[in-house]
């Protein structure tokens, strides 16, 4: 070709580069989202699913933390008003679903992030983060308290860290749980035991993909211990969450009438970008550790892990990583579940609830069992005897949910939620009094049921 058509050759190509849009530089940009409002009557526990946006970039999400806020967007105490579950799911997008890889059994939209009373946020050492697309359709699953006497409106903002590095590696999100899909995973520690004694439940989960896990956090409730994920094939542990309650003075510990035992306010981050490699189909066994002397109600155990598929991943036993980290509070609080003293409640006149020993009602002796209706926000009979062994069965007809949770007895027990038509049964072979209240309304809705020697 002759030198004139190589320059301009040349120069074409030169013009063209000139032209072509300069390739897009990645950056980590910070977003401030909301949803609500949500609206928490006096002393009531709201929860609801709802439809949230997404940060308006796609790229990879490198931390996500969560609080309750008022209109102004200040955030709202625990003390006042408490984010007890918080949830975010990925749903995909059309021609691009995206499921939950801890259930097997059904199909169930991705969670990708959860928070509750400890308010920790997400974090992934560097150079890993959680894709999504702009085009998602999130939502988000929420429960709140409301401590005090008055309606509030509030609303959760969540801030999302995005890195819209091609180079990010990407991580899966599992919910590692002793009841991994169910709507209301909780169980309850009976309570009862010796001075020093564990209840632990623990559950065993199938790793779905090769790879290495980078990051744990955990969620449980008041009473816990730890949470520890271990390694059977390995023969040894591998991460634990470790709780932190607020001090005595902490203003959560002072609500009053207190109905609901406090949560750890700091649960322990671990996070490695070396890694744990793990085998597809490797068992690993989640331990939830609770003290056992006392009851505590409704607690739960899960681990929220975050795995790097990694193909060449094998299941080795080599060293664990030395660049693991665990995050934990940035307080001086107290590691061991403190002691709390739970009691009923009635709103009087002034719209402020009051501790009370017990419904006012005549006490309904039953022979062997008893049968009780729960219906427009009552119990009846509200205050029964029976003796040891007999059966109790909760029937419920109001639609709005209800449940029947101990607050102050022998044993503890907690009934999943339930609405009209349903049914919850208790056999009762621990004499004693049982003080007991819907959790959702503990202020309008209280029980005793008395358990007599034989």
């Amino acid at each position: 070709m002759p030198r004139t058509g190589v320059k301009a050759l040349a120069c074409l190509a030169a013009l063209a580069a000139a032209a072509a849009p300069a390739p897009a530089r990645a950056e980590t940009t910070t977003h401030e989202l909301r949803f609500g409002p949500l609206d928490v009557g006096p002393y009531q526990v709201v929860k609801g699913s709802h439809d949230v946006r997404t940060p308006p970039v796609t790229g990879a999400i490198v931390r996500m933390d969560a609080h309750v806020v008022d209109a102004a967007g200040r955030e709202v105490p625990q003390s006042e008003v408490m984010l007890h579950h918080l949830v975010f799911f990925d749903r995909g997008r059309p021609g691009v679903r995206r499921y939950d890889g801890t259930c097997v059994e059904r199909r169930a939209s991705q969670r990708f992030y959860g928070t509750s009373e400890e308010l920790r946020p997400l974090t992934l050492p560097p150079g890993y983060g959680y894709r999504f697309d702009r085009r998602d359709h999130w939502r988000a699953s929420s429960m709140v308290m409301n401590h005090t006497h008055r309606e509030r409106r509030v609303w959760v903002r969540y801030r999302v860290t995005v890195d819209t590095d091609p180079a990010i590696r990407p991580v899966l999100p599992y919910w590692v749980g002793v009841f991994p899909c169910g709507a209301d995973p909780q169980y309850s520690v009976r309570g009862g035991a010796a001075a020093g004694a564990e209840s632990v439940r623990r559950a065993s989960w199938t790793v779905p993909r090769a790879g290495r896990i980078v990051a744990v956090g955990g969620h449980l409730h008041g009473g816990a211990t730890r949470l520890t994920l271990s390694q059977p094939s390995c023969d040894r542990l591998l991460t634990t969450s470790r709780p932190m309650y607020g001090g005595p003075d902490d203003p959560v510990y002072r609500v009053r009438p207190l109905l609901h035992e406090p949560d750890p306010l700091n649960i322990s981050w671990w996070q490695s970008a070396t890694g744990v490699p793990v085998a597809r189909g490797e068992r690993l066994v989640l331990g939830s550790h609770y003290e056992a002397t006392r009851p505590h109600m409704r607690v739960m155990g899960i681990a929220h892990v975050y795995l790097a598929p990694d193909e060449g991943s094998g299941p080795g036993c080599g060293p664990l990583p030395a660049d693991a980290e665990e995050l934990g509070a940035g307080f001086a609080g107290r590691p061991v579940p403190p002691t709390v003293n739970l009691t009923l409640a009635r709103v009087g006149t002034d719209g402020r609830a009051r501790p009370v020993a017990g419904p006012r009602a005549p006490l309904k002796r039953f022979r062997r069992s008893a049968g009780v209706r729960v219906k427009n926000f009552r119990f009846s009979p509200p205050k029964l005897s029976i003796p040891a062994g007999g059966r109790v069965r909760w029937r419920f007809g109001d639609r709005e949910e209800h449940d029947v949770t101990l607050v102050r007895g022998p044993r503890g027990f907690a009934a999943p939620w339930r609405r009209s038509g349903g049914a919850y049964e208790r056999r009762f072979t621990t004499p004693g009094t049982y003080r007991l209240h819907c959790s959702l309304h503990p202020a309008a809705m209280s029980q005793i049921v008395r358990v007599t020697p034989r």
